[in-house]
């Protein structure tokens, strides 16, 4: 497998999970000291900038080929 191709499956993953995130009633939590937190926006917000900065990095590895 090359870059370009682990960065599609990377960015497909990304897709596919803020796909479910988009699902009403779709809630995540994390376990802190303080008790369950919300971390639903946190988590879309980290996935979208994920698939984002996979998408920049598979147009420069196309531009160099």
């Amino acid at each position: 497998m090359d870059l370009i191709e682990y960065f599609e499956r990377q960015k497909q993953r990304c897709e596919r999970e803020l796909k479910y995130a988009d699902a009403p009633g779709f809630q995540l939590f994390e376990k802190t000291p303080q008790g369950d937190q919300n971390v639903t926006e946190q988590h879309i917000e980290e996935l979208r900038e994920a698939r984002n900065e996979y998408q920049r990095m598979i147009e420069y590895l196309k531009a160099r080929a």
